[in-house]
């Protein structure tokens, strides 16, 4: 018989075991830091952070601490930040998307409204500069700050190109370095500072948090068009849905005949498209080639990462380290 503390410890997969402890205390951190005065902005605010995620940055930061040895408390604090932060670009990213869901949950904005959410992220940020300010360190704000602006400025320029279906792999990943892969490399980073670590590792974790980030992001293009709907928590093909270019279609319009291409154009381009029309543009982007390149560039990026990661002394935290960079292209939804 499976007891509740098994099927937690289950729940977690295998690459964060080892900082699985410290996870299980930044979700009690993280509930506590959901606290206001204000109820609705307590109810926002756990509402997002109890829907949980994979705690990935998180867990990054730890584990990067841990692989330049760094065990002090200012590891959980900080880590509970970067979550804080996390949280509040995806509320802001809901509401400027319009999405109906998040980690399978209705969107906050669904259920408080745009003006009581957007405010609420700003509540989380808000509570997450503290903690910075708090540890008191200006290379790592510098570092965070810096982040943000990146960030920011990859989502304004998804929005500069949005409905753009003939977007340039270059400006795909431009953004997805911006918008996802930059915070999960600054958590890499962070870790190594925690611990004093050399310039040249800080470099080499930063390094391989941006390739891990690019890897993870690919690789949710993909499954948002292949995953089973039920365990991915969100309805498939959104992206195609909401007339966004993903490296899947970018491979697969560049790869595709005239007629093919004209077709597929003229799925995308519905006001709305039915199950039947998604079906079939999904069988096209696999036809062409599109959806099998864009999983051989995630793994190559997650290669790259797991490379990046012999400027670090051999430890089971390194260990770990490269178990998320395999873990990044192998999960299945």
């Amino acid at each position: 018989m499976i007891t509740e503390k098994k099927a937690r410890e289950r729940a977690v997969p295998l690459p964060f075991q080892f900082v699985r402890e410290e996870l299980r205390q930044l979700d009690e951190l993280l509930l506590r830091e959901s606290q206001s005065a204000v109820g609705m902005v307590s109810e926002i605010s756990r509402h997002i952070l109890s829907a949980g995620g994979k705690r990935l940055r998180p867990a990054l930061l730890l584990t990067s601490a841990r692989a330049v040895g760094y065990e002090g408390a200012w590891g959980l604090k900080l880590a509970a930040c970067m979550e804080l932060l996390h949280t509040a670009t995806l509320v802001h990213d809901d509401v400027v998307d319009h999405s109906d869901w998040r980690r399978g949950r209705v969107a906050a904005h669904e259920r408080w409204g745009y003006s009581a959410s957007v405010l609420s992220g700003d509540v989380m940020f808000a509570r997450a500069m503290r903690i910075l300010v708090d540890y008191g360190d200006l290379a790592v704000l510098d570092a965070v700050t810096s982040t943000i602006i990146q960030v920011c400025e990859g989502e304004v320029q998804e929005l500069a190109v949005d409905g753009d279906l003939d977007l340039a792999a270059e400006t795909y990943l431009q953004i997805i370095d911006a918008k996802t892969a930059s915070l999960i490399s600054v958590c890499c980073r962070i870790g190594g500072m925690l611990g004093g670590a050399a310039p040249e590792v800080i470099a080499a974790l930063g390094d391989f948090g941006t390739r891990l980030g690019r890897a993870f992001q690919i690789m949710d293009d993909v499954m948002d068009l292949t995953a089973d709907e039920r365990r991915w928590g969100k309805p498939l093909a959104q992206d195609l849905q909401e007339g966004r270019a993903t490296l899947p279609l970018i491979y697969s319009l560049h790869r595709a005949d005239l007629a093919g291409r004209e077709r597929l154009l003229r799925l995308l381009r519905q006001p709305r498209m039915g199950a039947e029309e998604i079906g079939e543009a999904i069988e096209m982007l696999d036809s062409y080639g599109g959806l099998a390149a864009a999983r051989a560039d995630a793994s190559e990026e997650a290669g790259a990462a797991a490379a990046r990661l012999s400027a670090l002394a051999p430890s089971p935290a390194r260990d770990a380290l490269r178990a998320l960079a395999h873990y990044a292209v192998s999960r299945d939804c």
